[in-house]
């Protein structure tokens, strides 16, 4: 019956993907992208290491604020990003992490720029635009950015020790104690170069998309996680974030529950759709791992003693339970099994045992915490290792967990 039902729900999410319509996550161009983890060892050049793409997917020239976030929440660096038409932009985040940004230039700023690739800074193609953004003044990113947003310490920033460049000397993110930086990006289309702003600054988000942020659905992304030697672990696609200042979910707010709700006060002004709230997706002992992101759907916490956590960290969940092929139930014993904001979760963490079966994650807080009742969106991926494959084998994939709930509808549900 359970796997009855899971096919069920695998068919409909199939066919709501296709209709690619606010409140189903979707992969469609969207206003905002989501990369839902990294992990980089900036020490050992061969270590792990992540890489994003992001594309546009218009003839319209866009561009987008690339913005990191610890595992606690925190913003740390950003930068602009500028896109021509049909355009794609790679970004190793090694490079990042050592203050090497990508260099992208509009039209105006770009003067040798020709629909030879070899000419320019961004090339124009023959069917996309390039058009000149009057408040760019220079290369992107723009002097601020590579000077005082990119910090010489962003490494620490990201793995737990002090950062006096971010934190003012303290922390904002888990110490594992291996010094891999760690974290989330998220991407919004903007609409000038001034844009020295973060999700959440004064004016960033206005409903309707007047403010810094427009409302633009044209960005598509995907991200890879290298393993040491630089082998690629598994690829994985961006979570596309749709925005409409008219739908009705993620308009006309106040007490409207959107995707950077708690930067805005719940008042619908970011536009953005919320992610579901509880999750379902096959797991293996020994060959299921999982990567997440959480909302604590709560103000940005402030920095902390190193070796300690803001609140509302850890994270608790309403219900994490497994069963194996047959149905049958497999107990998982309670703790805080995802308790960040991003992070990665082994099935040795759940206590999974049987060697086919399914997980169902509801990752809700527990209670009936405020604001929602305790309800969060979230996002979970489940990496797999093929069963021809050695259990350490880098020959893995991921795939996107099976969606359920929404937070827009204020939904949790459960298992008996």
């Amino acid at each position: 019956m359970l796997r009855r039902l899971l096919l069920i729900l695998t068919l409909l999410l199939s066919g709501a993907t296709a209709l690619g319509r606010i409140g189903t996550i979707d992969i469609t161009p969207s206003a905002t992208l989501l990369f839902p983890h990294f992990e980089v060892d900036v020490q050992n050049p061969d270590g792990v290491d992540t890489l994003i793409t992001i594309q546009n997917s218009s003839a319209t020239a866009i561009l987008g604020n690339v913005t990191f976030w610890t595992d606690f929440g925190l913003p740390t660096a950003h930068f602009l990003i500028y896109l021509t038409g049909y355009d794609m932009q790679t970004i190793d985040l090694r490079d990042v992490f050592k203050r090497l940004v990508p260099i992208t230039a509009s039209d105006g700023q770009d003067p040798s720029d020709t629909q030879n690739p070899n000419d320019g800074i961004s090339n124009q193609g023959p069917f996309s635009q390039d058009i000149n953004f009057a408040s760019c003044s220079g290369y992107l990113p723009e002097a601020p950015s590579s000077g005082a947003l990119i910090g010489p310490d962003l490494v620490a920033a990201h793995s737990g020790r002090p950062s006096p460049n971010y934190f003012n000397g303290q922390c904002g993110s888990f110490n594992y104690g291996d010094n891999i930086a760690r974290g989330y990006i998220t991407v919004d289309t903007v609409n000038n170069c001034t844009v020295l702003k973060k999700p959440g600054d004064s004016g960033y988000f206005i409903n309707g998309g007047a403010g810094d942020a427009t409302t633009q659905n044209v960005m598509l992304g995907d991200w890879t996680l290298l393993a040491s030697g630089h082998r690629p672990l598994f690829t994985d696609n961006a979570v596309h974030i749709e925005a409409s200042a008219t739908d009705p979910l993620t308009s006309g707010g106040p007490a409207k529950y959107t995707f950077y709700g708690r930067l805005v006060g719940f008042t619908a002004a970011d536009n953005r759709e919320p992610l579901p709230t509880a999750w379902a997706g096959f797991a293996s002992a020994g060959r299921t791992s999982m990567d997440y992101w959480r909302d604590p759907a709560a103000a940005i916490p402030s920095p902390v003693a190193c070796g300690t956590t803001p609140a509302p960290y850890p994270l608790g969940e309403r219900q994490v339970t497994a069963f194996d092929a047959n149905g049958g139930h497999v107990p998982v014993a309670p703790a805080n099994h995802f308790p960040l904001a991003t992070g990665h979760t082994p099935d040795s963490a759940l206590g999974l045992s049987a060697s086919l079966g399914w997980a169902f994650l509801n990752l809700n807080l527990p209670g009936t915490t405020a604001p929602f009742s305790g309800i969060r969106q979230s996002w979970v991926s489940f990496r797999q290792i093929p069963r021809s494959a050695a259990t350490n084998s880098s020959q893995g994939y991921a795939v996107p967990g099976l969606q359920l709930g929404n937070a827009a509808y204020n939904d949790s549900p459960t298992l008996p």
